[in-house]
């Protein structure tokens, strides 16, 4: 009996079943903190992500705002403008007429029209 005795407490537990090693209780080690370590891990991984990603947008701005500028740098818009004004023809039309108020003094009244033509029409 004293050897089942010291069998009992080397290997089973009082119905039989082989007591937990230590690998069986957790991965930590460190009985019912597991969960909590895991959620630290998950929260440290979804921050070094938010981080990371933060960090990719912030590359992505810069390279954008890099080669917007060096296009604008080169690009010769009084150039471009003066290429798009040269095929247009602008009509402006100006009619001013001065007419007496209830007063007596002359009051101009003016009528405008402008007209955008493409050239050669």
């Amino acid at each position: 009996m004293a050897e089942d005795a010291n069998k009992k407490g080397e290997g089973a537990t009082q119905e039989g079943a082989p007591e937990p090693t230590p690998s069986d209780e957790d991965v930590t080690g460190r009985g019912g903190e597991d969960r909590s370590g895991i959620s630290d891990f998950v929260r440290r991984a979804v921050s070094a992500g938010v981080g990371a990603a933060s960090r990719s947008k912030d590359d992505i701005v810069r390279v954008a705002a890099g080669e917007v500028r060096n296009w604008l740098e080169h690009l010769n818009l009084h150039e471009e403008l003066a290429k798009a004004l040269a095929k247009l023809v602008i009509e402006v039309k100006t009619e001013v007429r001065f007419r007496p108020n209830e007063e007596g003094k002359l009051v101009a009244e003016t009528t405008n029209d402008v007209k955008l033509k493409p050239q050669g029409k």
